[in-house]
């Protein structure tokens, strides 16, 4: 049933008392060719629809079902009099009485007849046009276009994307590399969202914060500087790999030691966190990360884990999306799954 609105209904001609306007029976033959049809324009400023509302749906649709005042009148939970008046106000917009009584019962119109017919897909039109929009597992068909980190990609995300595929048959999802850049990508719909590492949302941008972190540094196992606390000196002066791809894991660091005037001695730089860590696993480079992932990953190869002798801002981690995709159903759904498994995972923390 139509929720009741008080709203001015100001669009085209369905309600029109003519009948053949509500039919779309404003078009005239062409005269070139009488089987082509040529629509007549309808100038709607000229239509007077200012006196309906949508209230006067709901009445003429329990009208026309009911036939009667009285049941009508309880089905919508009114008063006999308020829906007589209801009446009184539909029979003078549609120009026709709608009902009529024939001995002890009242009767549908011809027109009462047509409008029954036509009444039904008009109301779901109408309530599908005011009530938000119900994401569907069962009939959803898209695909939804998502940066990531390579760490998140292994080890946070697989359960997740087992689980909606099983639940969704037709969602399709692409995962991309985060890279910074890709904040443009967001604005211009080529990505639907984002989970990554950023200093600061813009302003066009949602972003929803996971954590925040700090930072550690790895060795292998087996390191000369294993039994001696990490200094600065230390740090600088020993080579390092970093990660190049899945966003910024780099500049904070780099900035950092330029406010000191000193520079670390990158020997290896490689996009995939898991490569790093097996070269840091078989060198003496030594690989700066965020502390939960360092605490992660360190164990599977024996890594050393130390802390970092510089003071940094601390990692923030968001999930992104633009503004234009805030209510849409179906993202909605997707990126609440999606914060829920970056906020819980023992990976994350």
């Amino acid at each position: 049933m139509l929720r009741k609105r008080m709203l001015t209904l100001r669009m085209g001609h369905l309600l029109r008392g003519d009948a053949r306007l509500a039919r779309g029976a404003g078009e005239t033959q062409s005269p070139g060719n009488p089987s082509r049809q040529k629509r007549r324009r309808i100038n709607v400023p000229d239509m007077d629809l200012s006196r309906i509302n949508l209230n006067l749906l709901s009445v003429l649709y329990q009208l026309l079902e009911a036939r009667s005042v009285s049941r009508a009148a309880q089905a919508l939970n009114l008063t006999q009099p308020a829906v007589s008046r209801s009446l009184a106000q539909l029979r003078e917009l549609f120009g026709d009485p709608l009902l009529v009584r024939t001995g002890n019962q009242m009767q549908l119109t011809a027109h009462g007849e047509e409008l029954k017919r036509q009444l039904p897909p008009v109301l779901q039109q109408l309530e599908a046009f005011f009530t938000p929009g119900q994401f569907s597992r069962e009939s959803f068909q898209g695909r939804f276009n998502i940066a990531i980190t390579d760490y998140i990609g292994e080890h946070i995300l697989p359960s997740l994307v087992g689980e909606l595929t099983q639940e969704i048959p037709g969602l399709r999802l692409h995962f991309h590399l985060w890279e910074p850049g890709m904040i443009t990508d967001l604005r211009e719909g080529r990505l639907d969202m984002a989970a990554c590492v950023l200093d600061q949302v813009p302003d066009d941008i949602h972003g929803r914060q996971v954590g925040s972190d700090d930072w550690a540094c790895l060795m292998r196992n087996g390191h000369p500087l294993q039994h001696q606390p990490l200094d600065l000196s230390a740090y600088t002066q020993a080579d390092h790999i970093t990660i190049s791809g899945g966003g910024d894991k780099n500049r904070l660091v780099d900035e950092a030691l330029t406010e000191l005037d000193l520079r670390r001695r990158i020997r290896v730089s490689i996009p995939f966190i898991e490569a790093a860590l097996a070269f840091t696993a078989h060198s003496d480079a030594l690989l700066t990360l965020p502390a939960h992932m360092a605490a992660s990953l360190a164990p599977s190869l024996n890594l050393v884990i130390k802390p970092l002798p510089l003071t940094l801002t601390p990692v923030q981690y968001y999930l992104l999306w633009h503004r234009r995709t805030q209510h849409d159903p179906a993202h909605r759904f997707l990126r609440e799954r999606l914060f829920r498994v970056l906020e819980s995972s023992p990976f994350s923390h």
